[in-house]
This record gives C-alpha cells, sequence and structure tokens, in this order.
C-alpha cells in the first residue's frame, strides 16, 4: 500500500514541487552569499533554479544590467568579466582556467591550473547551452547561437553558432549603433 502511494503520479509530482522548492532556496541563498561578497548578480530562474560559481570569485565580475540563468557553471579562477546588458539562455557554462595536459611530471595532467581570462563584452547575447573555453573574449552586440562551444574569441557584432562556434552571419552594426544611440535595451 505505501509503495502504491510512493510511486503513484501525484506523489511524484509533488516530491518534483518538494525538491523544485527547495532548490530555489539554495539558488537564493547563493545569490545573497555572493552579493554579500561584493558580487553584483542578477539571476532570473528559468525553468529550474540552480546555478554554480567556482574558483577565485574575486576575479569575477558582472555588470548589474546583466544576468545569468539557471543551470549556469562559472569557473573563475582565470578571471570572467561580463559586461553591461549581457542576457543568456539557460544552461550556460564558462571556464576561465585549464589543467596542464603537458606536464612532464603526471598525466593525464599534473596539479597546475592555467589561466585564461574570459571577457564577455557589452549587449552580447548568448542561447542556451552555450559553453565558453578559457581565454575567449566575446566581442560586443555578437550573438551566439543555441549550443554553440566558443573555442576563439568572437568579433565585435558576429553571430557565431556550432561546435566549435564559427561566423555565420553579421548583426546590421549602423542599425546596433543606432539602437544603442536610443538607449533602446533589452
Amino acid at each position: 500500500m505505501l509503495t502504491r502511494i510512493l510511486l503513484s503520479p501525484l506523489s511524484a509530482m509533488r516530491a518534483d514541487r518538494i525538491a523544485d522548492r527547495w532548490s530555489g532556496l539554495l539558488a537564493q541563498l547563493r545569490v545573497r552569499r555572493l552579493r554579500s561578497r561584493g558580487v553584483s548578480l542578477s539571476f532570473v530562474p528559468h525553468g529550474g533554479y540552480d546555478f554554480c560559481m567556482s574558483g577565485d570569485l574575486s576575479r569575477f565580475y558582472i555588470d548589474p544590467t546583466s544576468h545569468i540563468k539557471s543551470d549556469t557553471f562559472i569557473e573563475c579562477s582565470g578571471g570572467v568579466r561580463i559586461g553591461r546588458h549581457f542576457h543568456t539562455g539557460r544552461g550556460l557554462t564558462i571556464f576561465s582556467s585549464n589543467h596542464n595536459y603537458r606536464s612532464d611530471t603526471m598525466i593525464p595532467y599534473d596539479d597546475a591550473d592555467l589561466p585564461g581570462p574570459v571577457a564577455i563584452e557589452d549587449f552580447v547575447w548568448f542561447g542556451a547551452n552555450v559553453s565558453v573555453v578559457p581565454g575567449v573574449t566575446v566581442g560586443e552586440g555578437a550573438v551566439v547561437a543555441m549550443g554553440a562551444v566558443v573555442t576563439r574569441d568572437v568579433p565585435p557584432g558576429a553571430v557565431v553558432a556550432g561546435n566549435p562556434a564559427c561566423v555565420i552571419g553579421q548583426r546590421d552594426m549602423a542599425l546596433y549603433q543606432r539602437l544603442k544611440a536610443e538607449g533602446r535595451f533589452a
């Protein structure tokens, strides 16, 4: 009898709701903890509540006009800077350091972290599930398509997609500059 109740769809839905609420509370606590450390962070739960930051948080900066969404992971050891009016879909992953796979002392890698600062300039838009590797700069006004893996610098105004991300288009920069001058920001 108890097994039937526990396995019923209604019980499973209630358990999911309880888990979501706990996840939401934990995410809110993470945001408060980061804000208490001076990180100005706007977190938008979108279909979930979880995000994680690791590494040296003093090397992380996000402009107050920008935000991150659910299922985000940002590793800050090498430095991460996110400019104004950055928008992202859920599932963002940023790494700013890597392991030393060229080690002559250990395999597959040694204890050294190889920093590679990541810079995301103003008015950049990432789709869902974008991954960014260490040492990359994403130029102002760029658009990064859903699921892209950014392995090299993205020029300002470029539209990139794929794994690895490649330029597939360009924004109309005259229109972009006009909208920017008029202060028309999302």
